[in-house]
């Protein structure tokens, strides 16, 4: 019976190591696809290119209400034409509470802080708690939503790991 617990034990563990080792890799691996070239894409006012990093079906999930994201992609990107026109840039990091994930879904919770910068070189920063749900599909991951919730303070950005 002991040789059983032990055995059963040996297992589970290895199961929890493994789960981490497979959560560690999908994570850089959604990192490499989705929240590298989002922020690529904001500092280079490249809305196409952010626009493949979500699945085609994608839902934008905000406290007024959702929408496609093909709905919101075209009003990101008229903002990006306005402030360029404007002289003002923009850049947008991501840092995560909670990831969870498998060979092929995630789910993955933490912030967003999104800052512009004008031409007097004025900074101002936002901080967003955001959720998201990932498929991976043609090899490559994909937002399938993006839920996006209430600003935060700085502290709070600073509170989550780097």
């Amino acid at each position: 019976m002991k040789r059983l617990i032990a055995s059963a034990l040996c297992l589970s563990l290895m199961a929890t190591m493994d789960t981490q080792a497979q959560t560690s890799s999908s994570s850089a691996a959604i990192d490499a696809d989705v929240w590298k070239p989002v922020a690529a894409s904001v500092a280079n006012d490249d809305i196409a290119t952010m626009g493949k990093t979500y699945h085609p079906d994608a839902i934008l999930v905000m406290r007024s209400g959702t929408k496609r994201i093909s709905e919101a992609l075209s009003g990101w990107g008229k903002d990006m034409v306005t402030n360029k026109g404007k002289g003002i840039t923009a850049t947008v990091e991501f840092r995560f509470s909670q990831r969870q994930d498998d060979a092929e879904t995630a789910f993955e919770t933490g912030m967003f802080k999104y800052t512009t910068k004008d031409k007097a070189g004025v900074s101002t920063p936002r901080y967003i708690r955001m959720e998201a749900l990932l498929v991976k599909t043609g090899g490559k991951w994909r937002m399938i939503m993006e839920h996006q919730l209430e600003a935060v303070d700085e502290a709070a950005w600073n509170a989550l790991p780097h």
